[in-house]
């Protein structure tokens, strides 16, 4: 373990974490076109991140959802009764309700249209154009999520009831705000406290593709939430080249969907040099 990584954990000392194990999320993967209709988690923006948001709150909740959004409705109902969870507090605000409704937002960003159209480029056998981004702190992340907080927290005064907990999840690519801590195993003790609106009783960000954690305004701290194994020689899942773990599962959890990609979160990471740089002074 090298230094960096030894004064982080210590640095991280007394921080809230919630673990599931791999066996966990592949079952989530598996669960939901097992139990949600395909003209559901078709629906599902791939763009906004909201298949993820589904295969992960079906993990850490350990319930598939009663309802997936085609009509406009809420875009995640779960009933929470049936979880068997001791932690659903931490995980939703709220204790002693029978249903959790969800709103799923991404942060505005560029990175997914300038994909969308580096895919065309590559089809029309033309070069895709470079794509920068500026590395940002994983607090400059969630304030720039406060805007889409507010509109998921309208949102939700609408469609939901206060008889329900009410969750906003927030999704982040990581080309559009590469954040610094992004190599950090845990990065929830770094964070500070987001704005919530009253409707909303807990924020779930998701810091693409590796890092996720949970604000629960009863509980007024943050939760990080983790992926491993409770057995002494469990070992991860082998993944691809420059892939993060919860990108295999986004690839197993869309497969065995059928959901049809391109998704922009599905990416590998390289190094190498742009030509303008190999050329400049």
């Amino acid at each position: 373990m090298s230094d960096d990584s030894v004064k982080t954990i210590d640095g991280a000392t007394g921080t809230h974490v919630m673990v599931i194990t791999y066996e966990v999320m592949d079952w989530a993967t598996e669960a939901l076109p097992a139990h949600v209709p395909a003209d559901g988690l078709k629906k599902l923006k791939l763009a906004a991140g909201e298949h993820l948001a589904a295969m992960l709150t079906t993990a850490y909740l350990g319930v598939v959802p009663v309802a997936v959004d085609v009509h406009g409705g809420v875009d995640l109902v779960y009933r929470v009764a049936d979880s068997g969870s001791d932690v659903v507090s931490s995980l939703l605000g709220r204790n002693g309700v029978e249903f959790a409704d969800f709103e799923v937002k991404s942060i505005p960003g560029d990175f997914r249209e300038h994909n969308a159209a580096a895919l065309r480029a590559l089809k029309r056998g033309e070069e895709p154009n470079v794509h920068w981004s500026t590395v940002v702190s994983v607090n400059d992340v969630v304030e720039a999520a406060q805007p889409m907080i507010a509109k998921a927290a309208k949102q939700l005064r609408d469609k939901s009831s206060p008889d329900r907990a009410r969750v906003v999840f927030i999704v982040s690519h990581f080309f559009d705000r590469p954040y610094v801590e992004c190599l950090d195993p845990v990065i929830a003790h770094t964070l500070t406290a987001p704005m919530l609106p009253d409707e909303v009783d807990a924020v779930w960000v998701f810091f693409a593709p590796s890092h996720l954690v949970v604000w629960a305004a009863v509980e007024q701290h943050w939760t990080q939430l983790l992926l491993g194994s409770f057995k002494e020689d469990g070992a991860a899942p082998e993944v691809d080249f420059g892939m993060e773990l919860l990108q295999h599962y986004e690839g197993l959890f869309l497969e065995r969907a059928g959901i049809d990609g391109p998704s922009p979160f599905s990416y590998r990471v390289g190094t190498g040099e742009h030509p303008s740089a190999v050329n400049a002074e």
